[in-house]
Protein backbone atom coordinates (compact mmCIF):
# COMPACT_ATOMS: atom_id res chain seq x y z
CA UNK A 1 0.00 0.00 0.00
CA UNK A 2 1.78 3.62 -0.99
CA UNK A 3 2.42 6.46 0.87
CA UNK A 4 0.11 8.60 -0.80
CA UNK A 5 -2.84 5.90 0.57
CA UNK A 6 -1.37 6.72 4.17
CA UNK A 7 -1.51 10.65 3.68
CA UNK A 8 -5.11 9.99 2.04
CA UNK A 9 -6.15 8.73 5.36
CA UNK A 10 -4.87 10.65 7.68
CA UNK A 11 -6.07 13.53 5.65
CA UNK A 12 -9.48 12.16 6.06
CA UNK A 13 -8.81 11.49 10.14
CA UNK A 14 -8.12 15.44 10.56
CA UNK A 15 -11.32 15.88 8.86
CA UNK A 16 -13.19 13.50 10.89
CA UNK A 17 -11.63 15.06 14.07
CA UNK A 18 -12.98 18.42 12.99
CA UNK A 19 -16.34 17.60 12.33
CA UNK A 20 -16.08 15.65 15.84
CA UNK A 21 -15.45 18.88 17.35
CA UNK A 22 -17.57 20.87 15.92
CA UNK A 23 -20.53 18.40 17.33
CA UNK A 24 -19.28 18.26 20.34
CA UNK A 25 -19.24 21.88 20.69
CA UNK A 26 -22.78 22.06 19.15
CA UNK A 27 -23.60 19.18 21.75
CA UNK A 28 -22.37 21.46 24.82
CA UNK A 29 -24.49 24.23 23.35
CA UNK A 30 -28.00 22.29 22.70
CA UNK A 31 -29.64 24.89 25.62
CA UNK A 32 -27.61 27.74 24.89
CA UNK A 33 -30.16 30.94 23.86
CA UNK A 34 -30.15 31.31 20.25
CA UNK A 35 -27.12 29.16 19.80
CA UNK A 36 -26.40 28.44 15.56
CA UNK A 37 -25.19 25.12 15.11
CA UNK A 38 -21.40 25.33 13.76
CA UNK A 39 -20.65 23.48 10.05
CA UNK A 40 -17.46 23.05 9.54
CA UNK A 41 -16.93 24.27 5.72
CA UNK A 42 -13.99 21.88 4.36
CA UNK A 43 -11.67 22.59 0.99
CA UNK A 44 -9.23 21.05 -1.30
CA UNK A 45 -5.51 22.07 -0.41
CA UNK A 46 -3.32 20.97 -3.00
CA UNK A 47 0.43 20.09 -2.19
CA UNK A 48 2.99 21.02 -5.28
CA UNK A 49 6.24 18.77 -5.83
CA UNK A 50 8.20 19.18 -8.62
CA UNK A 51 5.91 22.00 -10.40
CA UNK A 52 3.07 19.97 -10.22
CA UNK A 53 0.30 19.31 -7.29
CA UNK A 54 1.43 15.49 -6.17
CA UNK A 55 -0.58 15.14 -3.35
CA UNK A 56 -4.27 16.80 -1.69
CA UNK A 57 -5.38 17.71 1.67
CA UNK A 58 -8.69 18.62 2.98
CA UNK A 59 -8.22 21.51 5.23
CA UNK A 60 -10.95 23.37 7.79
CA UNK A 61 -11.64 26.14 5.86
CA UNK A 62 -13.96 28.13 8.21
CA UNK A 63 -16.55 27.92 10.35
CA UNK A 64 -19.66 27.64 8.93
CA UNK A 65 -23.18 28.10 11.06
CA UNK A 66 -26.48 26.89 10.33
CA UNK A 67 -28.90 29.96 10.12
CA UNK A 68 -31.99 27.91 10.49
CA UNK A 69 -34.38 29.85 13.60
CA UNK A 70 -34.43 27.37 17.17
CA UNK A 71 -38.01 26.54 18.60
CA UNK A 72 -39.36 29.89 20.13
CA UNK A 73 -39.89 29.41 23.99
CA UNK A 74 -42.58 31.56 26.07
CA UNK A 75 -41.14 32.80 29.02
CA UNK A 76 -43.55 35.71 30.22
CA UNK A 77 -40.38 38.35 30.63
CA UNK A 78 -40.73 41.76 29.48
CA UNK A 79 -37.77 42.22 28.01
CA UNK A 80 -37.48 38.54 26.57
CA UNK A 81 -37.81 39.41 22.71
CA UNK A 82 -37.33 36.72 20.13
CA UNK A 83 -37.01 37.29 16.48
CA UNK A 84 -39.91 36.19 14.32
CA UNK A 85 -38.11 34.41 11.12
CA UNK A 86 -34.89 36.20 10.10
CA UNK A 87 -33.32 38.95 11.35
CA UNK A 88 -30.98 40.22 13.75
CA UNK A 89 -30.29 42.15 16.81
CA UNK A 90 -27.33 44.56 17.00
CA UNK A 91 -25.33 44.90 19.72
CA UNK A 92 -21.61 46.60 20.38
CA UNK A 93 -19.01 43.95 21.06
CA UNK A 94 -16.52 43.95 23.50
CA UNK A 95 -13.65 45.36 21.37
CA UNK A 96 -16.83 48.40 20.50
CA UNK A 97 -17.24 47.54 17.26
CA UNK A 98 -21.01 46.81 15.65
CA UNK A 99 -21.46 43.13 15.76
CA UNK A 100 -25.06 40.64 15.95
CA UNK A 101 -27.17 37.87 18.08
CA UNK A 102 -30.25 36.44 18.07
CA UNK A 103 -30.07 36.08 21.81
CA UNK A 104 -33.00 38.14 23.13
CA UNK A 105 -32.67 37.71 26.87
CA UNK A 106 -32.31 41.25 28.04
CA UNK A 107 -31.48 43.05 31.14
CA UNK A 108 -31.13 46.51 32.47
CA UNK A 109 -27.75 47.32 34.28
CA UNK A 110 -27.67 49.59 37.01
CA UNK A 111 -26.94 52.60 34.95
CA UNK A 112 -30.15 51.76 32.92
CA UNK A 113 -27.94 50.12 29.94
CA UNK A 114 -30.09 47.49 28.06
CA UNK A 115 -27.53 44.93 27.38
CA UNK A 116 -28.15 40.89 26.20
CA UNK A 117 -26.98 38.34 29.19
CA UNK A 118 -23.83 37.89 27.98
CA UNK A 119 -23.20 42.36 28.70
CA UNK A 120 -23.37 43.32 25.35
CA UNK A 121 -24.52 46.62 24.97
CA UNK A 122 -28.17 46.88 22.76
CA UNK A 123 -27.62 49.18 20.07
CA UNK A 124 -30.33 51.87 18.97
CA UNK A 125 -31.17 54.64 17.35
CA UNK A 126 -28.00 55.77 15.40
CA UNK A 127 -25.76 52.89 16.35
CA UNK A 128 -25.45 54.12 19.83
CA UNK A 129 -26.19 51.66 23.02
CA UNK A 130 -29.38 52.08 24.82
CA UNK A 131 -29.72 53.76 28.05
CA UNK A 132 -32.72 54.32 29.38
CA UNK A 133 -34.10 56.37 32.19
CA UNK A 134 -35.38 55.47 35.33
CA UNK A 135 -39.03 53.97 34.72
CA UNK A 136 -42.17 52.60 36.28
CA UNK A 137 -42.70 50.22 33.19
CA UNK A 138 -40.93 49.11 30.26
CA UNK A 139 -42.46 47.54 26.98
CA UNK A 140 -41.11 46.87 23.79
CA UNK A 141 -43.02 46.57 20.40
CA UNK A 142 -42.73 43.89 18.33
CA UNK A 143 -41.10 46.42 15.78
CA UNK A 144 -38.18 46.95 18.60
CA UNK A 145 -39.67 50.34 19.87
CA UNK A 146 -39.14 51.20 23.72
CA UNK A 147 -41.73 52.51 25.45
CA UNK A 148 -42.41 53.23 29.07
CA UNK A 149 -43.62 55.76 32.05
CA UNK A 150 -40.83 57.53 33.73
CA UNK A 151 -40.24 57.69 37.45
CA UNK A 152 -42.36 60.65 38.75
CA UNK A 153 -44.63 60.73 35.77
CA UNK A 154 -48.45 59.22 35.59
CA UNK A 155 -48.78 55.62 35.30
CA UNK A 156 -50.65 56.25 31.86
CA UNK A 157 -47.56 58.81 30.69
CA UNK A 158 -46.19 56.57 28.45
CA UNK A 159 -43.41 57.86 25.82
CA UNK A 160 -41.49 56.24 23.03
CA UNK A 161 -38.10 56.87 24.68
CA UNK A 162 -35.74 54.34 22.14
CA UNK A 163 -36.16 51.75 18.99
CA UNK A 164 -33.83 48.80 19.14
CA UNK A 165 -31.52 48.49 16.04
CA UNK A 166 -33.39 45.20 14.15
CA UNK A 167 -31.18 44.29 11.15
CA UNK A 168 -31.37 41.41 8.39
CA UNK A 169 -28.05 41.12 6.07
CA UNK A 170 -27.56 38.11 3.59
CA UNK A 171 -26.54 34.75 5.88
CA UNK A 172 -23.82 34.93 3.04
CA UNK A 173 -22.32 37.75 4.36
CA UNK A 174 -22.04 36.93 8.12
CA UNK A 175 -19.38 34.92 9.57
CA UNK A 176 -19.05 33.84 13.25
CA UNK A 177 -16.72 36.13 15.74
CA UNK A 178 -14.52 34.46 18.45
CA UNK A 179 -17.15 35.60 21.30
CA UNK A 180 -19.82 33.89 19.68
CA UNK A 181 -21.41 37.09 17.95
CA UNK A 182 -21.57 37.03 14.11
CA UNK A 183 -20.09 39.68 12.22
CA UNK A 184 -21.64 41.06 8.64
CA UNK A 185 -18.74 41.75 6.06
CA UNK A 186 -20.25 43.73 4.39
CA UNK A 187 -20.42 46.60 6.61
CA UNK A 188 -22.36 47.86 9.61
CA UNK A 189 -26.01 46.93 10.93
CA UNK A 190 -28.61 48.45 8.58
CA UNK A 191 -32.47 48.83 10.37
CA UNK A 192 -34.53 46.62 8.75
CA UNK A 193 -38.34 47.29 9.49
CA UNK A 194 -39.09 43.95 8.82
CA UNK A 195 -37.68 42.24 11.39
CA UNK A 196 -40.27 41.99 14.14
CA UNK A 197 -40.19 40.32 17.50
CA UNK A 198 -42.32 38.15 19.64
CA UNK A 199 -42.27 39.99 23.08
CA UNK A 200 -42.00 37.31 26.47
CA UNK A 201 -40.08 34.56 24.57
CA UNK A 202 -36.88 33.74 23.68
CA UNK A 203 -35.16 31.32 20.99
CA UNK A 204 -33.69 27.78 21.72
CA UNK A 205 -30.56 26.35 20.02
CA UNK A 206 -30.99 24.97 16.70
CA UNK A 207 -28.40 21.70 17.76
CA UNK A 208 -30.14 19.05 17.36
CA UNK A 209 -29.11 16.95 20.19
CA UNK A 210 -30.20 13.60 18.68
CA UNK A 211 -29.23 13.95 15.30
CA UNK A 212 -25.38 14.97 16.79
CA UNK A 213 -25.42 12.18 18.98
CA UNK A 214 -25.76 9.80 15.74
CA UNK A 215 -23.24 12.12 14.00
CA UNK A 216 -21.01 11.59 16.50
CA UNK A 217 -21.34 8.02 16.40
CA UNK A 218 -20.81 7.61 12.26
CA UNK A 219 -17.97 10.16 13.10
CA UNK A 220 -16.23 7.95 15.38
CA UNK A 221 -16.62 4.28 13.57
CA UNK A 222 -15.27 6.53 10.13
CA UNK A 223 -11.91 7.86 12.62
CA UNK A 224 -11.68 3.86 13.73
CA UNK A 225 -11.74 2.96 9.83
CA UNK A 226 -9.25 5.21 8.77
CA UNK A 227 -6.74 4.45 11.76
CA UNK A 228 -7.02 1.20 10.95
CA UNK A 229 -6.02 2.05 7.53
CA UNK A 230 -3.10 3.71 8.42
CA UNK A 231 -2.38 0.91 10.51
CA UNK A 232 -2.52 -1.87 7.73
CA UNK A 233 -0.63 0.29 5.52
CA UNK A 234 2.26 0.97 7.86
CA UNK A 235 2.43 -2.71 8.76
CA UNK A 236 2.59 -3.87 4.87
CA UNK A 237 5.73 -1.17 4.46
CA UNK A 238 7.65 -2.82 7.40
CA UNK A 239 7.51 -5.67 5.63
CA UNK A 240 9.38 -4.18 2.13
CA UNK A 241 12.89 -3.90 1.45
CA UNK A 242 13.25 -0.54 2.08
CA UNK A 243 11.34 1.52 5.11
CA UNK A 244 8.10 3.34 4.56
CA UNK A 245 8.50 7.13 5.78
CA UNK A 246 6.05 9.50 6.09
CA UNK A 247 7.40 12.59 4.63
Amino acid sequence: MSQQAIYLAMSGMNATMDRMTAATNNLANASTVAFKAQRPIFQAQPYYGQGLPDRVDVTTAEQGADFNAGPIEQTGRPLDIAIKGQGWIAVQAADGSTALTRDGSLSLSANGLLQTNDGNPVLGQGGAPITLPPLQSITIGEDGTISGAPVGSPATQIATINRILLANPPTSSLTRRSDGLFQDQAGQATPDASVKLQIGALEGSNANPVALMMSMIENSRMFQMQTELVHMAVTEGQGQSSPLTLS
